[in-house]
């Protein structure tokens, strides 16, 4: 008896231990596909997000959101704060585009505002600014730099005869003439028929060649019978070096090349009134 008592009990004990079993089982299983996979599944969906930053992730994300437990929750929460991220990052995109149009809109008026319309060099406006960066360059030791003014001969003779488009033209080659002759430094359209350069580099160091070669090419332009009455150009050129003993702005400078303009242009008897 006491032998059929201990294997009822031992049967017993083994189908209790195999409910256990069987209900611990379940039950982990149930964890699994309740949170450990649902997890697995939201954190698979945010390392995708991360690597891609694809928001359409978002949508998977609020699938598993189908309960009203923590992981739903957080899942939704997780979506929001994908969606959020990406209508963020698209009005950062936008705001820099934004920006960037802006910059270069502002560029481009700015270049407008600087440009000569007929010659496509910078004008007056440029000229201004450049004189201001010029007395700043020569408060900070600035000591190689000059002035050459240019000035179209009988430009008003030319619009009377011809035209003002053929005044045009002659004012239009002379401004090429004068970019290629002062090829290292900027060059400035000033007034109607006014040019100036502001002498640099290399154009600072020849300028003596550079005006001999220039009133050579005027010389065969004159001589020259291919060419348009208004395009056989006529030029008084000028300049001045900046001296620190005796120029206290960039002011004398100017004056100074100016005068040696005007001398030159009595000596072409092309006085600016004629």
């Amino acid at each position: 008896m006491n032998d059929a008592i201990l294997r009822n009990t031992m049967q017993q004990i083994a189908a209790i231990a195999l409910v256990l079993v069987l209900c611990v089982a379940a039950l982990l299983w149930f964890i699994y596909q309740r949170h450990i996979a649902r997890l697995s599944r939201l954190q698979a969906s945010v390392r995708t997000y991360a690597a891609a930053k694809d928001a359409t992730i978002a949508t998977a994300i609020e699938q598993e959101s189908n309960g009203r437990d923590e992981i739903s929750s957080l899942a939704m929460q997780m979506a929001a704060m994908i969606l959020e991220m990406e209508n963020y990052m698209k009005s950062l995109l936008e705001t820099t585009k934004e920006l960037t149009d802006t910059k270069e809109q502002a560029a481009r008026l700015s270049a407008l505002a600087n440009k000569d319309a007929l010659t496509g060099i910078r004008n007056k406006t440029a000229y201004d600014n450049e004189l201001r960066k010029l007395a700043w360059e020569m408060d900070e030791g600035l000591k190689e730099f000059g002035i050459a003014m240019i000035d179209l001969n009988f430009l008003k003779r030319i619009n009377d005869t011809y035209g003002h488009e053929q005044g045009n033209v002659a004012i239009r080659k002379l401004c090429r003439l004068v970019c290629v002759t002062f090829a290292h430094s900027p060059v400035f359209r000033i007034g109607g028929d006014e040019f100036v350069a502001i002498l640099k580099n290399t154009d600072y160091q020849n300028i003596d060649v550079l005006v001999e070669s220039f009133n050579q090419e005027l010389a065969k332009m004159a001589t020259d019978d291919s060419l348009e009455p208004w395009e056989k150009i006529s030029a008084a050129l000028g300049y001045a070096l900046y001296n620190p003993s005796a120029d206290s702005s960039v002011e004398n400078v100017f004056k100074r090349a100016d005068k040696a303009m005007y001398t030159r242009k009595m000596e072409m008897k092309a006085v600016r009134t004629s």
